[in-house]
């Protein structure tokens, strides 16, 4: 049994919506998708950052970007969990999710498109799915315990 990618659904009231601080609305965003690593949010941040100056970036001006966002918010350890591995998990996350391509070495989001979109026409589906797919199971669980 092979997972694909992990969702973990959270939902927040209403008044979070009323966040002004952009860092703070990307955690809420990525907490809703069950996702609350650092070197996560640092990865997602950058790639905003990049998408408003409509560039993609290579994993390595990732890497370097996210220890250059550290340095700015005068975080400790700038180059804490920024390995290639672990930028690599973060970039085929995103990309498993639809949330994220690759064009030659270089990542973007997906079509270049606005990530309200993206998320909008490919990653909902994704989400969907899941949930049908939990559905499936538990009627099998059911089925396995004879419930009727």
């Amino acid at each position: 049994m092979k997972l694909l990618f992990d969702i973990g659904l959270r939902r927040f009231d209403e008044s979070s919506l009323d966040e002004e601080d952009a860092r703070r609305l990307l955690e809420l965003f990525l907490e809703s998708l069950g996702v609350t690593s650092d070197v996560a949010r640092d990865l997602f941040e950058v790639l905003l950052v990049s998408r408003a100056g409509d560039t993609a970036l290579t994993a390595r001006q990732i890497r370097d970007s996210i220890i250059g966002l550290r340095k700015a918010r005068k975080v400790e350890d700038a180059e804490k969990g920024l390995t290639a591995r672990n930028i690599q998990i973060w970039l085929k996350y995103f990309k498993g999710i639809r949330l994220v391509d690759k064009l030659g070495d270089r990542y973007h989001f997906k079509g270049n498109k606005r990530p309200s979109r993206v998320f909008a026409e490919d990653t909902k589906p994704v989400v969907e799915e899941s949930v049908k797919y939990v559905e499936r199971v538990l009627k099998k669980v059911e089925e396995a315990y004879r419930i009727k």
